[in-house]
């Protein structure tokens, strides 16, 4: 199409001359499925023999292949604004008025602010846009453009539901497998097992079982040089992440881990979304609103393991860490029975007290002390445990409280001991490989000596902790009893010095404090004790 210019011959011979344009190509993912008639190729070709017929030099050629019309970060355009602000050009070209921009604000900003400002003639071909004839801009300009917005507004929400059915038939459509699986590669809608990364996520389940923090386990991976969810994909993937702290594992990485059905075996999807087509903005959903298709891929982590874990969560037990190694018993469990919040722990005279949050942060206007001694609260609560069970065993009492809801110790001990086998194999077939390399010279004596004391470092950390289950579990396995139920529970707090904090978090559902120091504790069963 050639654009109407009522400009007399002399004019038009004397601006021919003085003319460099600049060529402006763009195709987005979703116009390639419309066609030929808008590829890259299809637009170079019109677009360079319409310069050549007005005589005009083509400065040079601008490709954006791949990019959405609502972005205006593309990598071509970007250029193509650095041209323009160093003078190197005075008038753009695009096929039509899409290739510039699909989002209605933008493209009207550059087409009735920017270009005009910066000397640009513009020409949308196919459109019949030039903005050095008059009215060409006003009559048509912003009605297309508000079109193209239209259109992309429609292709989004068009893209949302094909997206959106496919995940309700249980189809994994992300980019990249959530940490612990990897894309079939005959089926890049399915997930398949990673067993480096499984690995890991079995280990930090049982760690966080095991009275571990989210905070205590992120410390350990990063300690142990375990590479992160993004440290991982940009290792094995076509993947980039500009933030450097994302490399390490922190709480939040965990806690993803922690709280993703789709450990389980069920593909859970729509966890987040962008907010709308125009922005890159996301939205987290609430997991009532997650579309999860059960039983689509193999499972990494039990049911069993997997509601404890959440359990623990929901009271977010975190267990702060002391300079001695231990932990609090009863963080989490503990409230104000005035104000309803949690007590927090703060050191008074070299000892743990804990007080009530609401007093601590805003003062006495808001709640009053609750100072009590961390020791004897502990004691006190573990005392009245010891009392329930001697209550309880004896008449057969334990029968009314029902299964327990968690994975029993002495199972979870053999599957991590198993776990812990399995990779004392995996490091020693991979130091013999290394071994091999090295004599082949396939790697450096640098690079053998340093993965070799790697592996030699990891392989000790293994078999100490491997040594620590075996002891772990001898000792559950001489209590000779019954752990299906809660007799199991009661009688392990009878045994155990220590008593265990998953146990606690699974017998108490809350313990209150009152201004007076009184204590009320709020059981998951009914208590066969009097209430003093």
């Amino acid at each position: 199409m050639i654009v109407n210019d009522n400009r007399t011959r002399s004019e038009l011979s004397k601006f021919r001359n003085e003319y460099r344009v600049a060529v402006y190509l763009r195709l987005s993912k979703e116009d390639e499925s419309i066609g030929q008639s808008i590829s890259i190729e299809n637009q170079r070709n019109i677009l360079i023999q319409y310069i050549l017929s007005q005589g005009w030099t083509c400065y040079q050629v601008y490709i954006d292949d791949g990019y959405s019309g609502l972005r205006f970060d593309r990598p071509g355009f970007l250029r193509l604004l650095g041209d323009i602000e160093s003078k190197k050009i005075n008038l753009v070209i695009t096929k039509d008025l899409s290739r510039l921009g699909r989002d209605y604000i933008v493209t009207g900003y550059y087409l009735e602010r920017y270009f005009p400002e910066k000397n640009i003639r513009y020409i949308a071909l196919s459109d019949g846009i030039d903005t050095s004839a008059p009215g060409s801009v006003s009559d048509i300009g912003p009605f297309k453009s508000l079109l193209n917005d239209m259109y992309a507004k429609d292709i989004s929400m068009k893209i949302r539901f094909v997206f959106d059915e496919k995940r309700k038939r249980g189809q994994f459509i992300g980019a990249f497998a959530p940490y612990g699986y990897l894309k079939d590669p005959d089926n890049k809608n399915k997930l398949i097992v990673d067993p480096y990364a499984s690995a890991i996520v079995k280990r930090m389940y049982n760690l966080y079982i095991n009275d571990n923090s989210m905070g205590a386990i992120a410390k350990i991976l990063n300690e142990e040089n375990i590479p992160s969810p993004i440290a991982y994909k940009e290792t094995f993937c076509n993947y980039k992440n500009k933030r450097t702290d994302r490399r390490l594992w922190n709480q939040g990485m965990v806690k993803n881990v922690f709280t993703n059905p789709t450990y389980l075996g069920h593909m859970a999807q729509k966890r987040s979304e962008k907010i709308n087509y125009k922005t890159k903005k996301m939205k987290s959903y609430k997991q009532s609103e997650w579309i999860i298709v059960e039983n689509t891929h193999e499972p990494i982590i039990e049911q069993e393991q997997y509601n404890l874990v959440q359990k623990l969560i929901d009271k977010k037990t975190v267990l702060y860490g002391r300079k001695s190694g231990a932990k609090h018993l009863l963080n989490g469990l503990v409230y104000c029975k005035e104000c309803g919040s949690k007590l927090t722990y703060k050191q008074v005279n070299g000892k743990h007290k804990m007080n009530c949050m609401t007093y601590l942060r805003h003062g006495k206007n808001y709640c009053c002390s609750h100072y009590i001694d961390e020791e004897t609260l502990d004691s006190f609560i573990v005392e009245e445990l010891r009392k329930i069970s001697l209550k309880a065993l004896p008449n057969d009492f334990y029968k009314q409280f029902g299964s327990l809801e968690k994975k029993e110790k002495a199972d979870m001990y053999s599957v991590e001991l198993v776990q812990l086998e399995k990779r004392r194999m995996e490091i020693q077939t991979f130091m013999k490989k290394l071994y091999e390399d090295k004599v082949n010279k396939i790697i450096t004596n640098d690079t053998f000596i340093t993965l070799i004391n790697d592996y030699i470092k990891e392989k000790e950390n293994v078999n100490t902790r491997y040594e620590q289950m075996k002891k772990l579990q001898q000792v559950l396995n001489s209590n000779n009893q019954d752990s299906d139920n809660y007799e199991k529970v009661l009688t392990d707090i009878i045994q155990f010095q220590v008593p265990d904090k998953t146990i606690l978090t699974q017998l108490i559902e809350r313990i209150e404090i009152d201004k007076e120091r009184n204590v009320f504790i709020h059981y998951n069963f009914k208590n066969p004790l009097p209430e003093e």
